[in-house]
Formats: C-alpha cells, structure tokens, sequence
C-alpha cells in the first residue's frame, strides 16, 4: 500500500506539483519503478477525462 501511495504521489507531484519538494519527488520515482509510475498515472487521466466529461454533461443539463 506505501509503494502504491508513493506512485500517486509522485504522479501528483508530476501533474499538478503536489507532495513535496522535486528532491522528494525524484527519491519516491526511483523508489517505486516505472511501470507502476505509468499505471497510476494512466488510471488519473483517466479519471480526470471521465470527471471533465461528467460535468460537461451535468452544465449541458442533458
């Protein structure tokens, strides 16, 4: 569960510059490898489109 808190984090830290200082940042990228890295990071542009499409439709009212 840590390595997986470590990847979204790290993910986060890559979109948005959240979770810390970028020296913390390239400590937890090399600690969790890089599959793991392109997983969780497909997994939260996934949900972003998803959530930007929910509430297109949402506004649209239909």
């Amino acid at each position: 569960m840590s390595n997986l808190m470590g990847a979204v984090r790290a993910v986060l830290w890559s979109f948005i510059g959240l979770g810390g200082r970028r020296a913390d940042a390239d400590k937890r990228t090399s600690q969790v490898g890089i599959l793991p890295l392109i997983g969780v990071a497909l997994v939260l542009v996934l949900l972003l489109i998803a959530g930007l499409m929910a509430l297109a439709h949402y506004v649209a009212g239909a």
